[in-house]
C-alpha cells in the first residue's frame, strides 16, 4: 500500500542533511509474512521497533527513513512518543514476566532510561517531554507536526531538542507502563529509579492542583485533571488511577490524601462511572477508550473499597456495553481479567490469532535543503508495539498459546 504527502517545503528550518539518491537508513528490514505463526509476527515485528524506532531508549511512533529522514530515527510525527515508549514498557514487563528472559529485562531497563530522557530533557523535575531528538538544529518535521512552537532547544541537555506540552493521554501511558514495569519486571534498584519518576511526575500534577504544568508554568492544552476547572469525566477517571498506582509504588500518603479528597469533597469517583460517552454517538472516541482501560487496569486491581470498587465496575460496565459490540482482542482479555466473567471466546481468539502490526509504505516529502526546498521519495514506518502489547499481555494470563 502506498500512500503519497505533499507537504510545502516554504518556510521550514534548515539544518537537514539531505542525501542524495534514494539510500535506506533502515536497521531492520525483515518484515513478517501474513501467514506466518503469531509468535513470529509478534518477534520480528518487535525487532523492527527496536531496530528502527529505539531512539535511545524512547520509542518512536512514527520514523521517516532517508533521504528525507535521518539515519538515526528522530524525523517523522512524535507527538505520542510517550504513549509508545509508555506501552512498550508495559508490553516488555509482561513478556519479563512470562519469560523471565535477562535479556528482556535489559530491553525494559532501556526503556525506562529513555522514559527518564523525557523528563531529564526538560530540567525541570516531573515535567515530562513529547519527544526529544538529539540534534544540532531543527529538523523539518517540526514545522510538519503538532504545534511547531512546542519544539525547543534543551539547557539541561545540550545538543538535544524536545517537544512540550504533555497530554493526559501520554500521561497515562506512562503511568500504565512504568507501574507494570515496577510490579513485573525492575529489580531492587530499578524499582526506587521507577518510583521516583513517578513521585515527582504524579506529585508535580498534583502539586499545581492536579494540572499537567509545561515549563513555561502553564497548564498543557489537554492537561486539565483539576477539580477546580470544567473536565471531562474521563479525566475523573484517569486521575484517580494515577494517584492509585503511584500510591502502590511509591507507598508516600500525599497520593493516599489526595486520592481521598478528589473523592470526598469533589466526587470523582462519581465522575468516573460516566467516562464513557455514550451519546451522542458523534462524541464518542476510541482514543479514550484505551486511555480509560489502561487506567481500569490499575484502579480495579489496587482498590481495596467495595464501595468505590463496585462505582468502578460500574464504569467498567459502561465501556463495556459497547466493546463487546465489537471484537477487540486487549478489551475483551482485560475485562475478564477484571471481572472474571468469560467473555473471551472464539470470535476473540480468532481475532488474537490475526493479528498484525503495519505496512511499511512510501511516500514523497517536500523537505528544506541549502538550494532550497526539494521534494524526495523516502520511506516511513510505524511501530506495532500495541500488538506486541496485547500479545505479551495475553501470554502473561494464559488467553494466548505460545505456539500459536
Amino acid at each position: 500500500m502506498v500512500r503519497v504527502f505533499r507537504w510545502s517545503g516554504v518556510g521550514l528550518a534548515a539544518g537537514v542533511w539531505v542525501a542524495c539518491g534514494l539510500g535506506w537508513g533502515q536497521a531492520v528490514n525483515e518484515f513478517p509474512k501474513r501467514d506466518d505463526p503469531l509468535h513470529v509476527r509478534v518477534d520480528l515485528f518487535d525487532k523492527l521497533t527496536r531496530g528502527n524506532h529505539w531512539n535511545e531508549g524512547a520509542v518512536m511512533q512514527h520514523v521517516i527513513f532517508p533521504p528525507a529522514g535521518n539515519e538515526t530515527p528522530i524525523v517523522g510525527s512524535q507527538e505520542d512518543c510517550p504513549f509508545h515508549t509508555g506501552a512498550y514498557l508495559a508490553a516488555l514487563s509482561f513478556r519479563y514476566a512470562v519469560t523471565q528472559d535477562p535479556q528482556v529485562r535489559q530491553w525494559a531497563d532501556h526503556t525506562l532510561e529513555g522514559v527518564l530522557k523525557l523528563e531529564a530533557v526538560t530540567g525541570e523535575p516531573g515535567c515530562v517531554a513529547r519527544s526529544f531528538n538529539r540534534t544540532d538544529g531543527p529538523n523539518w518535521h517540526e514545522k510538519a507536526y503538532f504545534f511547531p512552537m512546542e519544539w525547543h532547544e534543551s539547557t539541561a541537555m545540550p545538543g538535544y531538542r524536545w517537544m512540550g506540552d504533555l497530554s493526559s493521554d501520554q500521561f497515562t501511558s506512562l503511568v500504565f507502563g512504568v507501574t507494570i514495569y515496577w510490579e513485573l519486571c525492575a529489580d531492587d534498584e530499578h524499582k526506587a529509579i521507577a518510583a521516583g519518576f513517578l513521585e515527582r511526575m504524579v506529585g508535580r500534577c498534583v502539586e499545581h492542583n492536579f494540572r499537567i504544568m509545561d515549563v513555561d508554568g502553564k497548564m498543557t492544552l489537554w492537561g486539565n485533571f483539576c477539580p477546580d476547572l470544567p473536565h471531562e469525566n474521563l479525566n475523573a477517571h484517569l486521575i484517580l488511577a494515577h494517584l492509585k498506582a503511584a500510591h502502590r509504588v511509591t507507598a508516600s500518603p500525599a497520593f493516599s490524601a489526595a486520592y481521598k479528597r478528589l473523592i470526598t469533597k469533589y466526587h470523582y469517583d462519581e465522575e468516573a462511572i460516566m467516562a464513557k460517552v455514550l451519546w451522542p454517538v458523534e462524541w464518542r472516541n476510541g482514543s479514550d477508550d484505551m486511555l480509560a482501560a489502561m487506567a481500569y487496569y490499575h484502579l480495579m486491581r489496587f482498590e481495596e473499597d467495595p464501595a468505590l470498587h463496585a462505582k468502578y465496575r460500574m464504569g467498567l460496565n459502561r465501556h463495556w456495553s459497547l466493546w463487546k459490540e465489537t471484537t477487540h482482542v486487549f478489551y475483551d482479555m482485560l475485562y475478564q481479567v477484571l471481572t472474571e466473567e468469560g467473555v473471551v471466546d472464539e470470535d476473540t481468539v480468532g481475532a488474537i490469532k490475526d493479528l498484525w502490526g503495519y505496512e511499511r509504505r512510501r511516500g514523497r516529502w517536500t523537505i528544506p535543503t541549502t538550494d532550497g526546498p526539494k521534494e524526495v521519495e523516502a520511506e516511513e514506518e510505524g511501530n506495532a508495539v500495541f500488538m506486541i502489547l496485547y500479545y505479551w499481555f495475553g501470554r502473561h494470563y494464559g488467553f494466548i498459546d505460545a505456539d500459536w
